[in-house]
């Protein structure tokens, strides 16, 4: 395969506008998922980007989230030009997001190849991670395809897409996107080995990802061009941005588009989607326990406790979650953790806005 991409330059572009409401009470609209070290030390949009070091420079590195969370997003990555934080008036899904980065991102740089990540998800073995990302850019630039990342799953998940694939190698054809599955048709996805869950990651140049947008999502990609061409008034993307459908990139353009490919990966990821998710990456105790922040535990097992500034003591507890901040206190069964979006679905029908 000739190295092609030494002749584009590569960019990325972070997603950065999501909620997160499942990490309530430490999630809020001010402070979404990707703002917290759930995994770590380091808050999930630190992680992300600087998992780049060396391999994008940072001016060509680019993070689209919305108007509120702009100057935060700003503050946390002086290493960005400020600029290079693109901000959405609304979030509306992916594919207008991915699409109002397409159209800033052509006035600075004419031509490249595009790496989409999300800002809340964890990846390890980060060599491996760059290795994977190099095989999608060589592809992109060389087969001139739409590249997207599967992960292998472990388990029959059933709240995950999947990737049907095709061939062998290092890069293998998508065969079809699968919607998630029931629990049965899950197992026997798991046990194919053709099966992906998809991630969300993608790779392409800007050429193939405008023709693609062009030819299979016109109704996302026309109000911006206009827009853009007019002059890139903030004002006028605002109105621009009410006429767009709020579409996942995923149905917008990669399940109907002809030319799609797939990286099987190698490095370790999760999307960290709730406080059980999280749980998986701390250690614990000789009964099953996790402890953030100072605990007192007597008789309690399996239980993960995510302290603040006071003591948690717990006695005779079991399989429970319990996250303490200033405001607020959840307490939940480690079955019922998916609940927690419900709970914050309440306290916004009870306008509890000091709550959100």
């Amino acid at each position: 395969m000739p190295d092609t991409h030494k002749t584009l330059p590569m960019i990325a572009v972070v997603m950065a506008g999501g909620r997160g409401t499942r990490f309530w009470p430490r999630s809020r609209n001010a402070r979404p998922k990707q703002f917290l070290a759930i995994v770590g030390t380091e808050t999930l949009l630190h992680q992300t980007v600087r998992r780049l070091d060396g391999h994008v420079s940072p001016d060509r590195i680019f993070v689209v989230t919305t108007e509120d969370l702009a100057a935060e997003t700003r503050r946390m990555l002086p290493e960005l030009p400020p600029e290079n934080v693109i901000v959405e008036p609304e979030g509306r899904n992916t594919a207008p997001c991915l699409a109002l980065a397409l159209v800033e991102i052509e006035k600075k740089i004419p031509n490249g190849v595009m790496a989409v990540l999300s800002a809340d998800h964890w990846i390890g073995d980060p060599e491996l991670f760059l290795e994977d990302l190099d095989t999608a850019v060589k592809h992109a630039a060389w087969a001139r395809e739409l590249v997207t990342f599967g992960i292998k799953p472990t388990y029959p998940e059933t709240g995950y897409g999947y990737i049907e694939s095709e061939g062998r190698g290092p890069v293998m054809r998508v065969k079809a996107f699968r919607e998630k599955p029931p629990v049965e048709v899950a197992v026997q996805y798991l046990e194919s080995g053709r099966h992906f869950w998809n991630a969300g990651m993608f790779v392409w140049t800007l050429a193939d990802f405008r023709e693609g947008l062009e030819q299979h999502a016109p109704e996302v990609l026309a109000p911006l061009d206009a827009w853009a061409k007019a002059g890139s008034d903030p004002a006028a993307l605002a109105a621009a941005y009410r006429q767009l459908p709020k579409v996942a990139i995923d149905v917008a353009l990669m399940e109907k588009a002809k030319t799609v490919a797939v990286v099987p990966t190698r490095f370790r990821w999760s999307d960290v989607g709730s406080w059980p998710a999280a749980i998986e990456f701390q250690e614990t105790d000789s009964d099953g326990n996790v402890s953030q922040g100072e605990t007192l535990l007597m008789d309690t097992r399996n239980c993960a406790f995510f302290g603040g500034k006071r003591l948690i003591a717990a006695s005779g507890l079991d399989n429970l979650i319990v996250v303490d901040s200033d405001d607020a206190l959840l307490i939940c069964h480690r079955d019922r953790a998916q609940s927690v979006k419900q709970i914050v679905e309440r306290l916004k029908a009870e306008g509890r806005e000091d709550l959100l």
